[in-house]
């Protein structure tokens, strides 16, 4: 046994996860360095055993992986949808972004089959508590990921979706799109992503990957995800041709949904050391001008821009129209 374990090529697990965790083996490395057993296989870690302080470090075996990502992922929309019931935003958000995570940590695995019951519980909670997933996109993060940025753009895109009266399938199958549109980025290099700086043309040649990466990812999956698959390659499409990674200029509505969604939600929330982020009403005023000149749908623009208020169609504008 000791010398299996000592070939084993561990794979460290977050502490936040390991509750979850009752149907496998879990080992931590003792104060020696060596890596031993913590728990057996069926056992239900208590809060005294998951708050011992000279434990900072958890492995499971790589067989047990895929089991221990749907375990944390069945975890956190159980307790999300607990969360919304009681209307704790705040938790909401946190708990999205960590499914979100173990999802987009292993996207190969089977890990995106749990992402449509995550949607269900999703619309489920706006019907009961809709001001809690509308302000779920208002509630900012020190670090700015592509996991806060998936979620913010997933929470912006069922507002919209709301606002217009979608049908609750064609909210999901957005809310899917949205929440999955930059899986492609799952396959670029971190040095990339994390840059900052801005990017040099290998760079951004190397980045503007990530919508075919997505797009492939998605068509491997055994679920129906035909509009998020469109939404993934289409997002930074633009209607003038000026787009990318194909230049179309036909694109899907998903599509044009995604690509003013993704634009405002980055622009108004990622800060960086070469470019400040804006305020909502100067985002919306660029956007404006873009969609004035040909590159987004208009009409999908201003219902976006009104979605973001508290109005309806009673002739109250924003103060951009």
């Amino acid at each position: 046994m000791k010398d299996s374990l000592k070939n084993t090529t561990w794979i460290a697990v977050r502490k936040s996860n390991i509750k979850y965790y009752e149907s496998v083996e879990l080992y931590y490395r003792n104060p020696a360095g060596n890596i031993v057993l913590y728990k057996p296989e069926g056992m239900m870690l208590d809060d005294e055993s998951l708050n011992k302080k000279y434990v900072d470090s958890y492995f499971i075996k790589p067989e047990d992986k895929i089991k221990c990502l749907r375990a944390a992922q069945k975890g956190f929309s159980e307790q999300l949808a607990h969360n919304i019931v009681t209307q704790n935003t705040v938790t909401v958000k946190n708990e999205l972004v960590n499914i979100v995570d173990e999802t987009l940590s292993q996207p190969r695995s089977g890990g995106l089959e749990i992402v449509p019951e995550l949607m269900n519980n999703l619309i489920a909670g706006y019907s009961s508590q809709p001001d809690v997933i509308k302000n779920l996109a208002r509630i900012s993060f020190t670090d700015y990921t592509t996991t806060i940025h998936s979620v913010n753009v997933m929470a912006l895109t069922m507002g919209y979706c709301f606002y217009t009266g979608r049908s609750l399938e064609e909210t999901k199958q957005f809310g899917l799109a949205a929440l999955l549109h930059d899986l492609g980025k799952t396959e670029i290099p971190g040095e990339i992503l994390t840059a900052n700086r801005s990017l040099t043309d290998s760079e951004f040649t190397d980045m503007k990957r990530h919508p075919r990466l997505g797009y492939k990812i998605l068509q491997g999956t055994n679920i129906d995800l035909k509009i998020a698959v469109e939404g993934s390659l289409e997002h930074h499409e633009k209607l003038d041709g000026s787009g990318y990674p194909e230049g179309k200029t036909n694109i899907s509505e998903c599509g044009m949904v995604l690509g003013i969604i993704d634009c405002y939600e980055a622009i108004t929330n990622d800060d960086r050391p070469y470019r400040s982020a804006m305020s909502p009403l100067a985002a919306l005023e660029l956007i404006k001008k873009d969609s004035e000149n040909g590159k987004y749908n208009n009409e999908i623009f201003k219902d976006f821009a009104y979605s973001l208020t508290d109005f309806n169609h009673t002739g109250k504008k924003s103060g951009i129209f």
